[in-house]
């Protein structure tokens, strides 16, 4: 216990003596095309904390070094059909570390690293209420502390050459829709064709994954990406905390390949953005067949494609806030003879600053789609079910408001047909409101 609360004490002073070095701006070429994710802070004049607190976070923010959180709580509750009307409450913690190289040693340049950790809690609602396949919600996950995110990633050749590695987590950089993000279901997330057809969902949340992504950035336009993690991240009670990191030929390689285009997202483009993606997936790890469940398969794959389009800009729009009208669309598919889903898709609408004086508003309306595969079907015909696997369909209205820079509100209503796959539930509605807190 010494030793911990020693290292803790070493790492907060080293954060207050960077905060207090000379800061030092590493030179950049003009015109590099970055692929680097935002990494974004509240502000002093924005934030919750205390005006002493932030200024130690600028001054660290200022060194290439930037400390980050937020929680998110949720109320959710099943009024009619599932498995049973009731309420429940869940949340989630999380707390990150970044590090820009070039800024903190000035010498190294288009380095950068991450830490991050979660705590998700409560009781969900799918498991206890809902009984559906997909997720009403996308925070639901095994009551526990846990490493998240480890990595370290280097950029070359003006930023267009990008390769990451250590933990990593690939639903945050493959099929996405972007706009479907504000969607609290999880299929709108990491997308069922790939969450429902590996183990454990393969290497999103809420456990990351030993790995290595490399992407590059071949014009402003087009870029390639790629991914290779450990396939299994392991049950819940097996990874408590996320630091299962176990490779073996049981639990396979998880591979992803990607291709994105995007549209007049140049600085000086004047037509509606868009982007464009297709790519495939593979994983080897051992899973238990659908029919016997007592024989292992090895071998699980699909591709994808993946779209979002503005086609409405509101006028007074600025590249920074793009307010208007998008749409998205995602859908994959599998083997049809070992598979959990066949065929999954999402789709919707989102909005951004409809409503006149409240430019950071979104609201979104998506449904998402999946079909069983036949040898599930087959495996209930042998059991002798009363109703067959056919297809759930969840549809989802929601509202995020922006009440202050570091909080925001969300009531939402969903819709789920044929919870759990069949007709054996009667259909749900399940309405929730959920709350976020950024520091």
């Amino acid at each position: 216990m010494n030793a911990y609360w020693t290292s803790v004490g070493a790492v907060v002073a080293w954060l207050w003596f960077a905060a207090y070095l000379p800061a030092q701006e590493p030179a950049r070429d003009a015109g590099a095309v970055s692929s680097r994710e935002p990494v974004t802070w509240v502000p002093a004049r924005m934030s919750l904390f205390p005006s002493y607190i932030e200024v130690l976070r600028s001054r660290l923010a200022d060194r290439g070094i930037y400390l980050g959180g937020g929680y998110i709580g949720e109320g959710m509750a099943n009024l009619a059909g599932g498995l049973k009307a009731g309420a429940v409450y869940q949340g989630l913690a999380k707390v990150s570390l970044d590090l820009d190289l070039e800024r903190l040693t000035v010498w190294w340049r288009g380095g950068r690293a991450r830490a991050s950790g979660i705590y998700p809690h409560g009781e969900g609602p799918s498991s206890e209420l809902v009984g559906d396949l997909q997720g009403v919600s996308n925070i639901s996950a095994y009551d526990s502390a846990a490493l998240y995110e480890l990595w370290f990633e280097q950029n070359f050749l003006d930023d267009r050459l990008s390769v990451r590695l250590g933990q990593l987590v690939a639903d945050s950089e493959f099929a996405g829709t972007g706009y479907g993000n504000v969607l609290i279901n999880s299929s709108f997330g990491w997308p069922a064709f790939i969450s429902g057809n590996t183990p454990n969902t393969g290497p999103a949340y809420p456990r990351g994954s030993p790995g290595t992504r490399l992407r590059v950035e071949s014009s402003n336009a087009w870029y390639v990406q790629t991914g290779v993690y450990v396939g299994d991240t392991g049950r819940p009670d097996q990874n408590t905390h996320g630091v299962r990191w176990e490779l073996s030929g049981r639990n396979g390689a998880f591979a992803i390949t990607e291709a994105g285009l995007r549209l007049n997202q140049d600085k000086d483009a004047q037509g509606l953005p868009g982007t464009y993606k297709m790519g495939a997936w593979m994983n080897t790890a051992d899973f238990p067949d659908p029919i016997n469940p007592a024989r292992a398969r090895s071998l699980l794959y699909g591709p994808y494609v993946a779209a979002r389009q503005l086609v409405w800009r509101k006028a007074g729009a600025t590249e920074a806030l793009d307010q208007g009208i998008g749409l998205f669309f995602r859908s994959g598919i599998s083997p049809e003879d070992y598979s959990q889903f066949l065929f999954a898709f999402d789709a919707g609408i989102h909005g951004l600053g409809l409503i006149p004086g409240r430019p950071e508003d979104q609201s979104a309306i998506g449904v998402a789609f999946v079909r069983p595969s036949e040898e599930v079907r087959q495996a209930a015909r042998d059991e002798g079910a009363r109703f067959l696997p056919d297809y759930e369909l969840a549809a989802e209205i929601t509202y995020h408001m922006k009440l202050k820079p570091w909080w925001t509100l969300q009531p939402d209503l969903q819709w789920v047909r044929h919870p759990g796959g069949s007709a054996a539930h009667g259909d749900a509605i399940v309405l929730g409101l959920r709350t976020r807190i950024s520091f």
